[in-house]
Formats: structure tokens, C-alpha cells, sequence
């Protein structure tokens, strides 16, 4: 259960006078209900108080719930070194970068079965998906660890223990709490939380460049990334939620 306390001290904000309209249970539900700009869209997740997403439109089929952005600005750190409960409550801007909350993760995953998409723009400013069939995280009393199903896509493979992947079924970390496989603590070494093994082929929660194995390091930076979930076609279509309106605007923190 999310508190209103919780929320209170996140990037989430609660204010009942900020949610005159409670839309749905992801972005895709807002699709479904006619909302057709990318912009901040109020959802309502079983055992929480209702919140805000930035919800992504802009392909004009579909509509994604972003959970991480991140276009590296040079002049303001954000990602790091956030504490467990930083990362648990979310942190930043929800119409810049961000990061949702573990928390919030959790409980979005546990209410469907969803289609999970890690994007980064290399320096070419080509884009490259990765695309995760059945995500979830698990509970915080498990230390969230990162569940994916099947890959598709062209980014590399996250879950593969050769070339792009060691991040599948590890537990999140964070500077003072370490649940990775390593000897030491690899999230303490980076600087940042992620679900970290004893190495790790992806680390798109970083203040200076994004790292995915064969796309991005220091030498060949990419611009910037973004990790954002969709129903996936396992489920039921759903039916549209009745209410006008295209958007609402929110309080979200700088």
C-alpha cells in the first residue's frame, strides 16, 4: 500500500485538489479514452492513492507509461547517489528526468501483464529498442528484483549472460544497500542504483553517459534513454473509461 506520506516526499506529490479526473490504470487506458497528447496523465493503481505519469503518445497507436527518462544534462546531477529511498519514492521531474519509484514499478506490474521497452538514442540520434515480453519487479521485502520475459528488438539482449546481459532476476542496489552478485558493492562503485549482478551490460541511471554494451560507453555516448511499459497483447482489450478532458496538468517537483 502506498501512503500518502510516501507519496508526499516522492516525485509524486499528493494533492487531492490536483486530480480532478482519475483516468485509468496505465497510459494505454488513456489511449483507449481518446487522450491523444504526450503529457501528464493521472493514473490509479490498485492499493495507492492516485498519481501521476508522464504518459507517451507520441506514436499515435499506443500509449506508454514512462518509468525512467533520462537526457543527461550536464549541468545538474539527478541519478546519482540517490538512497534506497529515493529510489523506492521516485525522484526528479515528471516531465523531464526521472525516475518513477521502485515502489510504484511494483505495484504497476502486478496489476497486468505488460510489454517493458528500454530506448536510448545513440550519437547519431538513431533509436534502439529493447523489448521485454511479462516484466515485473518484485516487492521491496525482495529488494525489487527485475523480472523479464522474451527479447525482441535491436539494442541487445539483457538477459543473455554473453554479450548484453547479466540484469535479469538481480535485485536492486544502491549505495548503501547492496544486492548485487559482486564481491563489492557495484552500485557503491558506479554511483547509482540498478539491478546490478557481479557486472552489468546496461546503466541508463547515470548523470554523465548511458552505458549499454555495443551501442554506448564514454568513447560513443548516447544522448539519452527512457524505460516506459504498455499492456501487452497477452491481455484482453480494454474498455475505454468515460470523461472528457485531453490532459491535466499536475504538481511534479524540479
Amino acid at each position: 500500500m502506498v501512503s500518502q506520506e510516501l507519496l508526499l516526499g516522492s516525485v509524486n506529490p499528493f494533492f487531492w485538489s490536483t486530480y480532478p479526473e482519475l483516468l485509468a490504470k496505465d497510459c494505454q487506458y488513456a489511449f483507449l479514452n481518446n487522450r491523444r497528447q504526450s503529457w501528464l496523465y493521472v493514473i490509479h493503481l490498485k492499493n495507492s492513492p492516485p498519481v501521476a505519469v508522464y504518459c507517451d503518445i507520441s506514436t499515435g497507436v499506443e500509449g506508454w507509461t514512462v518509468l525512467q527518462k533520462n537526457t543527461l544534462h550536464k549541468d545538474k546531477i539527478l541519478f546519482g547517489p540517490p538512497t534506497w529511498s529515493m529510489y523506492k519514492q521516485g525522484f526528479g521531474n515528471l516531465m523531464s528526468d526521472h525516475w518513477l519509484g521502485n515502489e510504484m514499478i511494483y505495484l504497476l506490474t502486478r496489476q497486468n501483464t505488460f510489454t517493458v521497452r528500454f530506448s536510448v538514442v545513440d550519437g547519431h540520434k538513431n533509436k534502439h529498442h529493447a523489448d521485454y515480453s511479462s516484466p515485473r519487479l518484485d516487492s521491496e521485502a525482495n529488494n525489487y528484483p527485475l523480472r523479464l520475459g522474451d527479447y525482441s528488438r535491436d539494442a541487445g539482449i539483457l538477459t543473455a549472460m554473453n554479450e548484453t546481459g547479466m540484469h535479469d532476476n538481480m535485485m536492486f542496489s544502491t549505495y548503501e544497500k547492496d544486492n548485487d552478485q559482486w564481491k563489492n558493492n557495484r552500485a557503491d562503485e558506479k554511483g547509482r542504483g540498478w539491478w546490478f549482478d557481479s557486472c552489468g551490460s546496461a546503466l541508463l541511471n547515470n548523470d554523465h553517459f548511458t552505458y549499454w554494451r555495443g551501442l554506448c560507453d564514454k568513447s560513443n555516448p548516447c544522448s539519452s534513454s527512457i524505460i516506459m511499459i504498455k499492456p501487452s497483447k497477452k491481455n484482453c482489450s480494454p474498455t475505454p473509461l468515460p470523461g472528457p478532458g485531453d490532459h491535466i496538468p499536475v504538481h511534479e517537483k524540479s
